[in-house]
């Protein structure tokens, strides 16, 4: 956190409260300007930096602040905006002489305590996602026999109800991306749903932005694709980049999906939009030998193979940050953006070489051969958790 962006906070807040004094705006909008003016200025992030977590790994701490910078802002989000308990917490009656004091003030509590509490379950022993997913799988199927006195909403409705209960049972203490996953795998097993369209990596990291700052874009893109499919007028002004998450979807499956609730929606476009998980060296190992051996074994398939996976990890994947000190991060993250850069500047003739050798062992397109090395990145990551779990050991 900048003392430029504090400051600007700050004053922007000073200026919001004296409209809504001066009854030029209501207190729910204020509330949303206020809310929209911490996003902006980006307090969050060195107040997070800076607030120690006792008894939580540091590293694992870093390896984790941008999911943590969303999570606190729909924290303050709840208490600044949302309806439960927001004018008990944040009176306006008492406003702050800083709203960056507010915010810090707030997350000095709030942030250890959640850093803390995950911290703590991602260290119990939990499923693995491929636990998960096959036991939502098995969960899908399960339809009630009772259907004699019951309408078809009503079946469809209560074969939601069975799959939401079995993801909440088994998904308790996973990060929160891999709910939303692992959601997002039980809704499409459940209703028969495809995938949303995952875009490439500049327009989604842009769409990512937006809708982490608000939230119901991922809904209002569902609704907006469904009226475009029913040739009705258009309800909002939707990102075009958005809507096409929705271009495998037919007006029944969006409406199937938003009948859910919004978190389904959500989840759904969280897959398409976020990061994968990063890649161990371990697991970069797997992934590189598991992409050589669907070729010939060549020296060039060797090469192509190897720098396949690197574009792959710098187009869809975190970094995998290792240090210790403020510096020592600095330097991890300036060789990754390098590394990024370079591999990245020559996408178009890997994927190009790719796509024509022979045989084509990861498919004849672009698009083929970046589901082809997700499917097996999803692979090695069950490969991986068999090789480390205790069992054998």
């Amino acid at each position: 956190m900048t003392e430029n962006n504090s400051q600007r906070l700050d004053a922007s807040s000073a200026q919001i409260i004296e409209q809504y004094r001066a009854k030029s705006i209501n207190e729910d909008t204020a509330r949303a300007l206020l809310y929209d003016a911490v996003v902006q200025f980006n307090v969050c992030a060195g107040i997070i930096v800076s607030t120690s977590v006792p008894g939580v790994d540091k590293a694992w701490l870093r390896n984790r602040r941008e999911d943590f910078q969303s999570d606190v802002h729909r924290l303050i989000h709840d208490k600044l905006v949302g309806e439960t308990g927001a004018k008990a917490f944040f009176n306006f009656a008492k406003f702050p002489n800083s709203m960056t004091g507010w915010v810090r003030q707030f997350l000095r509590v709030a942030y250890p305590r959640m850093a803390n509490d995950l911290y703590q379950k991602e260290r119990r022993q939990l499923p693995t996602e491929d636990e998960v997913l096959a036991s939502l799988s098995n969960a899908s199927r399960t339809v009630s026999r009772d259907t004699e006195y019951f309408t078809d909403a009503e079946c469809e409705r209560q074969r939601i109800e069975e799959i939401s209960d079995e993801y909440m049972r088994i998904s308790r203490g996973v990060r929160e991306f891999k709910k939303a996953e692992v959601r997002a795998e039980a809704i499409m097993a459940g209703l028969n749903l495809p995938a949303t369209v995952r875009p490439h990596r500049d327009d989604r990291l842009s769409l990512y932005r937006k809708v982490a700052k608000d939230v119901s874009l991922c809904e209002k893109s569902a609704k907006e694709m469904l009226s475009i499919l029913r040739n009705q007028p258009r309800i909002y002004d939707c990102d075009e980049r958005l809507l096409a998450l929705w271009d495998d979807y037919t007006a029944e499956n969006l409406e199937a999906l938003i009948r859910v609730d919004k978190s389904a929606v959500r989840a759904m476009v969280l897959k398409a939009l976020a990061d994968y998980s990063a890649l161990s060296k371990r697991r970069h190992k797997l992934f590189v030998s598991s992409v050589r051996n669907l070729g010939n074994r060549s020296a060039q398939w060797s090469t192509l193979a190897e720098s396949i996976v690197h574009l792959f990890v710098a187009e869809e994947t975190q970094p995998m940050l290792h240090g210790e000190t403020d510096e020592e991060l600095a330097e991890e993250k300036r060789k990754a953006c390098a590394f990024r850069r370079a591999i990245l500047s020559k996408s178009n003739r890997i994927y190009e070489g790719v796509a024509k050798f022979e045989g084509q062992p990861l498919g004849t397109t672009r698009d083929d051969v970046r589901q082809h090395l997700y499917s097996i990145y999803v692979g090695t990551e069950a490969k991986h958790r068999r090789k480390t779990s205790p069992a054998t050991v």
